[in-house]
């Protein structure tokens, strides 16, 4: 099995280092638990697809961005972001942007659930955004007191816009 190329996926906050490959029938997905076969085809919605891994077939709709693809599939999204390993090793990963959600692609914000001051828990909803028709609840990812929330419900967003920004950690 020739390998395609390794990735740094963070999925939900946590990296998983996985790489895709083809045994000349199918792809296999290999991430450090084990490898996968799978294939996705595409059900004709905009974004939808079948997912099917081993026995078990999922549908899902995708939203592509530059710097994440979001997946809806059973009732929940999931934000799937791409750290190039390149980047990685050359340091350029800062701590500082744990402290902001940036859009991953343009969209508009459909409502904002706190606002600067509160405290929040990691994982707690933050804001709902839509982009290309699919709504993502945006969560803390840490503990923490919001600073800004520069975007009111119904404004829209541009790639790579700050949607929200904790207040720097004390050390």
């Amino acid at each position: 099995m020739e390998k395609l190329m390794r990735r740094i996926f963070l999925i939900d906050g946590e990296e998983t280092d996985c790489w895709l490959g083809h045994d000349g029938s199918r792809f296999v997905l290999n991430t450090p638990t084990g490898a996968v076969a799978c294939q996705l085809d595409p059900t004709g919605l905009p974004g939808g697809y079948k997912l099917r891994a081993k026995s078990v077939v999922r549908e899902l709709r995708l939203a592509v961005g530059p710097e994440a693809t979001f997946v809806h599939m059973d009732g929940r999204t999931y934000e799937v972001g791409r750290i190039d390993p390149a980047e990685r090793l050359a340091g350029s990963d800062g701590g500082a942007s744990d402290d902001r959600l940036v859009a991953p692609m343009p969209g508009v914000v459909v409502s904002v659930a706190v606002k600067p001051g509160d405290a929040v828990e990691e994982g707690q909803p933050l804001l709902v955004i839509e982009s290309m028709k699919l709504e993502t609840t945006l969560t803390a990812p840490r503990d923490g007191v919001v600073a800004e929330m520069p975007f009111a419900e119904g404004d829209s967003f541009g790639l790579k816009d700050i949607l929200a920004q904790l207040a720097p950690e004390e050390e």
